[in-house]
């Protein structure tokens, strides 16, 4: 069990990711188990420096925010107009506009 509002943990990855969304960045997706927070950046091909730069930062507003949380960060390459998958219990913060996302 967590104490974590789910109002809260959207408010706080979307707040996290001001100014930290790159071209490349297609979703984010986050889900609370126990104690973690769990993330899933989800890009167009490999993730350069400056976007693993970014994702860690995004990851470190977000422990700020919840100082008794572990939280996880995962990235996700994926060739450009595959499907985007959103899997029960995740939830979406980002999702950049794309033919995949119509369905």
């Amino acid at each position: 069990m967590n104490d974590f509002a789910p109002a809260d943990v959207a408010a706080s990855v979307g707040r996290a990711l001001w100014g930290e969304v790159s071209p490349k960045l297609r979703s984010v997706q986050y889900r609370t188990v126990g104690n973690q927070i769990e993330m899933r950046f989800i890009l167009d091909g490999v993730a350069d420096g400056d976007e693993r730069d970014s994702i860690s930062c995004v990851g470190a507003e977000v422990a700020a925010d919840f100082p008794d949380a572990r939280v996880l960060e995962e990235v996700i390459s994926t060739v450009p107009d595959s499907d985007i998958v959103t899997q029960e219990g995740w939830h979406t913060a980002y999702a950049r506009k794309e033919p995949s996302m119509a369905r």
